[in-house]
C-alpha cells in the first residue's frame, strides 16, 4: 500500500463510522460502527470462500464478479485477490462509493479491474451488463421492500454462482392466513418481518430512504430464491467458531446456482 492520501485521511475520521476495519498502514485502521462486525465479515468470508473460489477457477482468467451493495468494497477486493479479472461494485450510497474509490486508489487497484458505480440495484440493466461468474448479494435483501425482485435481478446476472447473505427471523412455525373465503385458512412456512429503518441517514448499514424492510425467515429466503429462478440452493453450514448469529440461524449464507449440480460439498447443507 502507498502512503495515506490526504483525501482518504480526511475521510477516515468523518462520520458515519465505517463498515470494515481497513488497515491502511502507518498504524491507521478505519473506525467501525460495531465491534461484532469483523466477526460477521470473517464468517461470511469463510462460508463463501470455497464455492466462490471454485467458480472463479472454473471461469478461468477472465472471471467476472458483480458485488451488489458493495459498501466500501471489502469483498470486491477479496474477489480480485482470489482470481477475478474484473469486479463491478454497486451501491446506492454515494458516500460509501466515494470511500470505495479512495480505497481502490490507496491499494493501487486499476480502475479497469474494479469499477465502482453509485446506483440502485433495481436500476441495473441486466441485458447490458450480461452475466457474471460470481454474484455477491451480501447484507442486501433484508433491507428492501422488494427482496424477491432483487433476487430476480441477481438471478438474471448469474452465470455461475450467486451468494445471498441475509439476516433471518426466528419464525420457524408456519403462519396462518386467510385466502378469500370466510373461516377458511391455510398455513405457510414462509414469512417476513417488516420494519422501517428510520436511522438511514446516520447508519450506512440501513436501507436508504426509510423504506419498509422485509426480513425473511429461512423458509422465505429459500422460497424467494427458488421463485427468482435459481435451480439449486444450498445453505452454507456454520461451524463452531463462526459468528454466533450464523450458528443460531439468525443469519445465513445461501449459495444459489442457475442450474442443477451433482453432489455437494461436506461443508454445505443441502435443501
Amino acid at each position: 500500500m502507498t502512503d495515506i492520501d490526504p483525501a482518504l485521511r480526511d475521510e477516515i475520521d468523518q462520520p458515519p463510522a465505517w463498515m470494515y476495519p481497513w488497515e491502511l498502514g502507518e498504524g491507521t485502521t478505519t473506525p467501525i460502527s460495531h465491534p461484532e462486525l469483523p466477526d460477521v465479515h470473517r464468517t461470511r468470508l469463510e462460508l463463501l470462500e470455497g464455492p466462490v473460489r471454485q467458480a472463479l477457477s472454473a471461469a478461468g482468467p477472465n472471471a467476472r464478479v458483480i458485488d451488489m451493495a458493495c459498501n466500501e468494497g471489502w469483498f470486491s477486493h477479496r474477489m480480485l485477490e482470489w482470481g477475478a479479472s474484473y469486479v463491478l461494485g454497486v451501491d446506492v450510497r454515494d458516500r460509501v462509493i466515494r470511500r470505495a474509490e479512495l480505497l481502490r486508489a490507496h491499494c493501487g487497484i486499476p480502475e479497469e479491474r474494479l469499477q465502482l458505480r453509485c446506483a440502485d440495484v433495481f436500476d441495473l440493466n441486466t441485458a447490458e451488463l450480461g452475466t457474471f461468474d460470481v454474484v455477491l448479494c451480501l447484507g442486501l435483501v433484508y433491507h428492501l421492500e422488494n427482496p424477491v425482485g432483487a433476487m430476480r435481478i441477481a438471478r438474471a446476472l448469474t452465470g455461475g454462482i450467486c451468494v445471498i447473505e441475509a439476516q433471518l427471523t426466528t419464525q420457524h412455525e408456519p403462519i396462518v392466513l386467510g385466502n378469500g373465503v370466510s373461516d377458511v385458512y391455510e398455513e405457510s412456512p414462509a414469512s417476513y418481518a417488516a420494519r422501517v429503518e428510520t436511522d438511514w441517514e446516520s447508519d450506512m448499514l440501513a436501507s436508504v430512504g426509510g423504506v419498509v424492510s422485509l426480513t425473511p425467515n429461512r423458509a422465505a429466503l429459500l422460497q424467494a430464491a427458488g421463485a427468482a429462478g435459481f435451480a439449486d440452493l444450498e445453505v452454507a453450514r456454520a461451524l463452531p467458531g463462526h459468528n454466533r448469529q450464523y450458528v443460531l440461524g439468525d443469519r445465513a449464507v445461501l449459495l444459489a446456482f442457475p442450474t442443477h449440480r451433482g453432489g455437494a460439498s461436506s461443508s454445505l447443507e443441502a435443501h
